[in-house]
């Protein structure tokens, strides 16, 4: 029945996700995750997005939803090179009922020189320390990297892994999500 809630709150994410600016999907044979994210201001200096995606690991017994900001921008004169920084909130449940709220800042980055035609590379960090982490959980990290091909302007095929640990509040510390995964990111 878990199954079944989870993977119609993804396809929920992917129908509302028909109005919003992009939108990925990723999985393996244990794993899934889905993501939106909006923009709120776009100009000459960057552009602010609002975002939101939902993991189920079945593998980790894992269900994690985020939400967040990010300010992305490009610096000086480096084609294709986004650089950003963000927040998220961290909500979810991972093995053993251990419960999680937490919010993490971080950065990420994307390189996709026009000299490599399509081909592009990006990574993400976020940290939740302590101060900023309730219920069951005492701290989080997440990291990722994700090589990427634009098959069309819009529509992105890419091959990531993701690593997330949690470190909880009763001693038992380790990764609640360590997947690679196949996907596509498409903007609208």
């Amino acid at each position: 029945m878990k199954k079944v809630l989870i993977f119609m709150v993804l396809l929920s994410l992917v129908a509302v996700q028909a109005e919003a600016a992009s939108m990925e999907i990723e999985l393996n044979d244990n794993s899934v995750q889905a993501g939106f994210a909006t923009p709120l201001r776009m100009d000459e200096y960057g552009t602010s997005l609002l975002n939101a995606r939902l993991l189920y690991n079945d593998n980790k017994d894992t269900t994690l939803g985020s939400a967040g900001f990010d300010f992305l921008g490009q610096p000086g004169n480096v084609p294709g090179l986004d650089l950003g920084v963000g927040a998220q909130v961290y909500g979810g449940q991972a093995a053993d009922s251990q419960n999680i709220l937490s919010l993490g800042i971080g950065g990420q980055v994307s390189y996709a020189p026009p000299m490599l035609e399509g081909v592009g590379i990006s990574g993400k960090f976020f940290y939740a320390p302590h101060i900023l982490s309730l219920l069951d959980v005492d701290r989080m990290l997440e990291t990722g990297l994700r090589v990427s091909y634009a098959i069309t302007p819009k529509v992105k095929v890419y091959l990531g892994y993701q690593y997330i640990r949690a470190d909880f509040d009763n001693g038992e510390d380790g990764a609640i999500d360590d997947s690679g995964r196949v996907g596509f990111a498409a903007n609208f």
